[in-house]
């Protein structure tokens, strides 16, 4: 299977793939390893040999290695320099000694107990769009509801304005580009803008709000960062938060997106969670199984490593297809129907070992408080038109739009 055909829809190759009797590791591009199985991906997940793809190897991907840029054409390195700042200040580019200490500043905060202080704050924030969205003709629920969800919920925590939440959401969508395997120059260079200011407008506020010493998160993750002296660090309390916090503003609202599709793509499966609210974390895991926010990530093999008799070698990526592992039938029966009563421990959509997603837990109450309030009694939403269009040949699963009416019963 060509690379091309391979990239333009992971949940279609993915469908085709895990079919397949005896695949499970197949030879990638550039040297790498491609896992498929739920058993493999968790394993490896989990490996601490495997780790984080470096940031210097991700910035030359998306620089050097640019196919949209053309052979030969390097971006001005003044456009790139936020670029770089956002990926070298991420715990998710860091590898030992860095990665733990690092990882354990976001864990801290993020942790099921720490995360229930936000609760009201996102129950009242899903209230508001509801009024904002009733009663119009229709919305594009991605941008109008999930989009704008996620940044003001984000923005009130971390010392924003609604303005510069509403600048976060603009630059957040530019900031999908990030995720696509091939760019043109253009989309390039509206990509390395949009990170440049995307740093520094939360960059800067976030600093302005630690000052005045009164933001809980943003003084425990700052005195977190001040324990450490590991070379290469996060710069300081506004570059972490902004580096690090972009899957918050971004992921979890692809995440909300994709678990409402699901859901609403299932007449029988909403009538289920409106008759038996206790339904809602089922509906949260089976639609980011299927419709995992982000289908593929790579690790990076610190050693050699040998796994089910395959010898990978010390500098090898491995190309980890979530969707794939998903939908592998060896776990999951009918993998591609959509089941609330299915069985919720074995999806691979947040990694595992000491790469589990930080934000797993936060993601999970922000999406169960949007299903909650859009399945409570009096509120009526439905899908406008049929399949929605899956942005191609990118490593995120997200929608270009998600038309939705959303209207209170009787009005």
């Amino acid at each position: 299977m060509a690379f091309d055909e391979f990239s333009r829809d992971f949940v279609e190759t993915a469908r085709e793939l895990i079919r397949r009797d005896g695949t499970g590791l197949l030879k990638g591009p550039e040297n790498s390893l491609v896992v498929l199985r739920n058993k493999d991906v968790k394993a490896l997940a989990a490996n601490p040999a495997l780790g984080n793809m470096p940031a210097d190897v991700l910035f030359w991907m998306a620089t050097e290695m640019d196919l949209g840029s053309g052979p030969g054409v390097k971006p001005d390195p003044e456009q790139t320099a936020g670029f770089g700042q956002f990926l070298r200040n991420q715990v998710f580019t860091s590898n030992p000694p860095l990665h733990q200490p690092s990882r354990n500043i976001l864990v801290r905060q993020l942790m099921p107990r720490k995360i229930m202080r936000f609760a009201p704050a996102a129950q009242r924030l899903a209230e508001e769009l509801i009024e904002e969205c009733a009663g119009r003709e229709q919305i594009d629920f991605a941008h109008e509801f999930a989009g704008r969800f996620v940044t003001r919920f984000w923005a009130e925590q971390l010392g924003l304005s609604r303005d510069q939440a509403a600048h976060v959401q603009e630059l957040i969508e530019e900031m999908n580009l990030t995720f696509l395997l091939s760019r043109s120059s253009e989309q390039s260079q509206r990509m390395f803008s949009a990170v440049a200011t995307y740093m520094e407008v939360v960059g800067e506020a976030v600093r302005q709000a630690w000052a005045k010493k009164d933001n809980e998160l943003l003084l425990d993750m700052a005195a977190d960062l001040a324990a450490i002296d590991i070379e290469g660090e996060p710069e300081d309390i506004g570059t972490l938060v902004a580096a690090n916090f972009f899957d918050g503003f971004h992921t979890v609202g692809v995440a909300i997106v994709n678990v409402i599709y699901r859901l609403l793509s299932n007449e029988a499966a909403l009538a289920q969670v409106r008759a038996d609210p206790s339904l809602v974390a089922n509906a949260f895991f089976e639609g980011t199984r299927l419709e995992s926010p982000l289908m593929v990530s790579q690790r990076l093999a610190l050693q050699d490593v040998e796994h089910q008799g395959v010898l990978i070698p010390a500098g090898t990526p491995v190309v980890m297809v979530w969707a794939a592992a998903n939908r592998d039938p060896e776990v999951f029966t009918d993998p591609d129907s959509y089941q609330l009563t299915r069985t919720i421990l074995h999806g691979t959509t947040f990694g595992g070992g000491g790469h589990l997603c930080p934000g797993r837990n936060v993601a999970r109450m922000l999406t169960e408080t949007v299903v909650t309030a859009l399945t409570a009694p009096g509120i009526d939403i439905a899908l406008v038109g049929g399949e929605p269009s899956w942005v191609p040949h990118s490593l995120m699963r997200h929608v270009t739009a998600l038309p939705v009416t959303l209207r209170r019963a009787g009005k």
